[in-house]
């Protein structure tokens, strides 16, 4: 009886052991490029980013996304309640702000910064708007 109990307590825990690898690493990234919209019913003066995670596999996905209490999914920016302001230009939910700030979680405020380590780092508008 002990016999059996310990080695069913052993499998236990090696399952757990083999499934907490696949459980961290949360959802894959997107293969393809994605459409980088803005909040519905944005108006855009320039055409939509198409991102491609593909060139973006040094970074890590925290980088960018941030995770919302309570929820292990890396969100999409414009997720209600995120930065789902499609008219303000600043603030924690501007959808503006997200990717255009300085802030070195943005897309310019990345670019800039790596802009030192790698000349070709995208910086301009039209290098990301085609």
């Amino acid at each position: 009886m002990k016999r059996s109990l310990f080695m069913s307590l052993i499998i236990a825990a090696l399952a757990i052991a083999m499934a907490l690898p696949l459980y961290a690493a949360g959802k894959a990234a997107p293969a393809g490029d994605i459409p980088v919209q803005g909040p519905e019913g944005m108006k855009t003066t320039k055409p939509v980013v198409k991102f491609s995670h593909k060139q973006h596999t040094a970074d890590k996905c925290v980088d960018c996304h941030h995770k919302k209490a309570g929820n292990n999914d890396n969100a999409k920016c414009n997720t209600k309640g995120c930065h789902d302001n499609g008219t303000a230009k600043t603030g924690a939910n501007s959808f503006y702000a997200a990717f255009h700030s300085n802030n070195p979680r943005s897309c310019v405020g990345c670019h800039k910064a790596k802009k030192a380590t790698n000349p070709k780092a995208p910086t301009a508008c039209n290098q990301c708007h085609v």
